[in-house]
């Protein structure tokens, strides 16, 4: 068996679950699931989390606004400053909450959404979004070359051949485009996934039941350098550090010794330092001749 990603060294096994065994490689660090089958279009058929059915909860969608209102604002200061007067495609629309923030502040905003679930979700609960947001997996023709940025949040885990599925997006993107990228940090996969499970998550198991890919920032950095992007910037973004994530996360409002960590990771940025938030990148075309 040789990586997934580099083609390279055979790798070792650090972990299983769900009767899958997860593998890392030496050479570039990318850790996937083996067996490595999956379908971002059916990506929530076995999740045990069921987010679309907690919609009608008190407070959930409201939630998931406030905390995806925070990452819009994030993407838009790692694009520009503003993505007034941008085409944003966003993939992975998922159930609207982001969608929603970045089609308000862009000149043109076009989403992607593969799952027929999610789709239907989005246009209930965004009916705004109607006409913009098509059920897809990957841009069409009629969209080669058209945005300035294209926007992919916790979609690559899902994405078999996660190289050619990034250079097949870039075909929407105009030259001189760029790209957002947010993923789980598993460089602590072991941490994480304890920590997962202890909590109860995904139902009790250690890992995201539809998860096939999970990249740590070396990883990451490998496969621009594959799919022709270099990073033009790369960091940490706590998840500890949101009380609407927190909330998300447990189903319920945070415990007092919840909301004490989220404190302290808003303090000190510690979650971040020991790699167990999420890695956002901002990325472009790599220029003629130059090095990754």
């Amino acid at each position: 068996m040789i990586c997934k990603l580099c083609c390279g060294a055979p790798p070792r096994e650090i972990l299983r679950s769900q009767d899958s065994a997860i593998l890392r490689c030496p050479a570039c660090g990318f850790i996937w699931r083996d067996p490595y089958r999956g379908c971002a279009a059916a990506k929530c058929a076995a999740c045990a989390d069921r987010c679309i059915d907690r919609l009608a909860d008190p407070g959930f969608l409201e939630a998931r606004l406030r905390a995806d209102g925070r990452r819009a604002a994030r993407v838009a200061k790692l694009a520009g400053g503003s993505l007034a007067g941008l085409a944003v495609l966003e993939l992975g629309a998922g159930l609207g909450c982001l969608a929603s923030h970045l089609a308000g502040a862009a000149g043109q905003y076009v989403g992607l959404e593969p799952s027929p679930v999610f789709f239907g979700c989005l246009r209930q609960s965004f009916p705004g979004l109607a006409g913009k947001v098509e059920n897809a997996l990957l841009p069409g023709p009629e969209h080669r070359g058209a945005f300035d940025l294209l926007v992919l949040v916790d979609v690559l885990q899902f994405a078999p051949k996660p190289v050619e599925f990034l250079r097949e997006a870039l075909l929407a993107l105009k030259q001189d485009g760029k790209v957002y990228i947010e993923v789980p940090d598993e460089s602590l996969m072991p941490l994480r996934a304890a920590a997962r499970k202890a909590l109860g998550l995904y139902g009790g198991s250690p890992l995201h039941h539809g998860h096939i890919n999970f990249f740590t920032p070396r990883s990451l950095r490998f496969l621009l350098k594959e799919a022709g992007l270099r990073a033009e910037a790369l960091r940490q973004t706590s998840i500890a550090a949101d009380e609407d994530r927190l909330f998300l996360t447990l189903k319920r409002r945070p415990p007092r010794w919840a909301r004490a960590l989220s404190l302290a990771a808003r303090l000190t940025r510690a979650d971040t330092l020991v790699r167990l938030g999420n890695t956002v990148c901002l990325a472009a075309r790599k220029k003629s001749g130059s090095a990754a």
